[in-house]
């Protein structure tokens, strides 16, 4: 017999090894990648307060179906939360009072209810990032069994009646989050600040850092005012 031949029992031996294989990864490939796309849209950890006693920690995970990444920081207050919630309202009205706002040189409250608030801004942002432009409804609502307190915000364009879009300016289009103040005891909450946006093509090593600065600003601002 030729030594090169291969007999037909060893050559069926190896035939059905490669099925063997080709079917399993064909069982486990779906399910691997199916794991690994579930885990992206899971909460993950990504910043924690260094002192021995964490005051506020940050999470992040893609929103399923969409390009969006969504952020949360949640921190504790010594306040209620009617108080951090009124206290977000009125820094509303104190970036549209003031006359010399260099981080909003326009702010203006084009439409006001009870439970609700329209706004108009531009940001002025860092050379050589063109100044940003921002409509937003903000809707405010409190669980009265729970006592807990919550306002909504999103991209609101169709209500409100802004300037032709402007070169000099870059509308953000998209602009969405939430905080949520639930009781703890006392004068003493839990508070929860949710933003969700398109990164596009930014960086995530560019991204991160600045969204986890904005987070930690928006808590610290909360429990600033809240302490006044």
């Amino acid at each position: 017999m030729n030594n090169k031949s291969i007999s037909t029992p060893c050559f069926n031996f190896v035939l059905f090894a490669m099925l063997i294989v080709i079917s399993l990864q064909s069982c486990v490939s779906p399910r691997d990648a199916s794991i690994r796309e579930w885990e992206k849209h899971e909460w993950q950890l990504v910043k924690v307060d260094k002192n021995d006693e964490p005051t506020w920690t940050i999470y992040k995970r893609k929103l399923v179906g969409t390009n969006f990444l969504e952020y949360k920081i949640e921190g504790d207050i010594k306040s209620s939360p009617q108080a951090c919630i009124s206290a977000f309202r009125r820094d509303i009205h104190n970036q549209a009072d003031n006359l010399k706002n260099k981080k909003y040189p326009t702010y203006e409250i084009v439409d006001e209810s009870k439970d609700s608030l329209l706004t108009y801004a531009i940001h002025n942002e860092p050379f050589p990032f063109k100044d940003t432009e921002m409509s937003v409804r903000y809707h405010f609502s409190r669980d009265i069994e729970s006592k807990v307190e919550e306002v909504k915000w999103k991209e609101a364009w169709d209500e409100n009646s802004v300037p032709p879009l402007s070169k000099k300016l870059s509308r953000v289009q998209t602009f969405r989050g939430a905080w949520n103040f639930s009781p703890v005891s006392i004068n003493h909450c839990k508070a929860v600040n949710i933003i969700q946006f398109n990164p596009k093509k930014m960086p995530n090593w560019l991204v991160q850092p600045m969204v986890a600065n904005f987070l930690k600003k928006g808590l610290e601002d909360i429990r600033e005012m809240t302490s006044e």
